[in-house]
């Protein structure tokens, strides 16, 4: 809630412009990055491919257990029961070869769009002025070439294949559990709030505190950088203990940045579990009075659970 004061009016104006400024920022990043992705359209491509390809084939196994209680255990049917076991084995084998493909060609495509990059970094820092070296610490620069790159390479191997992923698995499941049983998807939702909150208030604080991280480690680099650059300067004019005392100090509150980032994951994923678990509860508490009804079939609701653990682990993974 913002409290009204003398100029509010100029003060949300500067807020938009800042919002705007930080999306054009954003926007030019990613252009950026598909710019680096354009030479390697067809790996990408195939890529994305194998990606589809093993989502569908990791959400088969439950409806496929389904099939084989309803339909092959509970009805004696061993054609049935011998059929979905000789699917499940299809699915296994898909799922290992996509796996591998996107793997591969995710990981192929990431390392060279990251070569890529630092010659372009490298290219870059040799056209700018010597004022600008004057102004900047020769390790934060480092920083930026290692670090920062080193950050960018698990968004681009690991991130955006989690990402793609993790939200076609939530969509997925979302539409099976709808599709088995309504009563049961609505009931998992009533933990839904709880989520979401706990989701929004993580990604805040996460953002800050990894954003502290990533500069503290930066002041790490350059510290090392130009003390050991240095190190017959330091050695002649004894200030050893000084740049002792100096490095203690950075790596405390690089230290300090990470012990917040342990805190934050400490508060959060433990509690997606126990809300995980909270909505196995209702699922098999709800959904075992409507199986004893005769309402619900066992295999559905065996398949319900199996389900769950692939609608709580992508929100975990985003």
């Amino acid at each position: 809630m913002r409290v009204w004061q003398p100029g509010g009016h100029l003060t949300r104006q500067r807020d938009a412009h800042v919002d705007d400024w930080s999306w054009q920022r954003t926007a030019r990043r990613i252009k950026t990055l598909a710019m680096l992705a354009a030479p390697y359209r067809r790996q990408t491509a195939l890529a994305l491919f194998f990606l589809f390809t093993a989502t569908a084939t990791a959400l088969a196994p439950p409806y496929l257990a389904k099939i084989a209680i309803d339909d092959g255990i509970r009805q004696e049917d061993l054609r049935v029961l011998t059929i979905v076991v000789a699917l499940f084995v299809v699915a296994g084998v898909l799922n290992l070869a996509t796996s591998a493909g996107q793997t591969y060609f995710t990981g192929w495509t990431g390392e060279r769009i990251l070569a890529d990059l630092r010659n372009k970094l490298f290219r870059h820092l040799q056209r700018l002025s010597l004022g600008y070296y004057e102004r900047n610490r020769a390790g934060v620069i480092i920083s930026r070439l290692t670090n920062d790159v080193e950050a960018l390479d698990q968004l681009v191997t690991d991130g955006v294949t989690t990402l793609v992923q993790s939200t076609l698995f939530l969509l997925g499941t979302s539409v099976i559990l709808f599709l088995l049983d309504w009563r049961l998807a609505l009931a998992t939702l009533t933990v839904m709030p709880l989520m979401f909150v706990a989701t929004a208030f993580f990604r805040i604080y996460s953002a800050r505190a990894y954003r502290a991280v990533r500069e503290r480690l930066g002041l790490v680099t350059a510290t090392l950088a130009e003390d050991i650059g240095g190190i017959r300067v330091i050695q002649a004019f004894r200030r050893e203990r000084t740049n002792d005392r100096n490095f203690r100090e950075v790596n405390a509150h690089y230290r300090a940045a990470n012990q917040q980032t342990v805190i934050l994951n400490g508060l959060y994923f433990p509690f997606v579990d126990f809300l995980s678990a909270l909505a196995t509860a209702i699922v098999i508490g709800y959904g075992g009075h409507l199986a004893v009804g005769g309402s619900l079939s066992v295999g559905t609701l065996l398949a319900f659970v199996l389900y769950l653990s692939n609608f709580f682990d992508p929100v975990q993974q985003l």
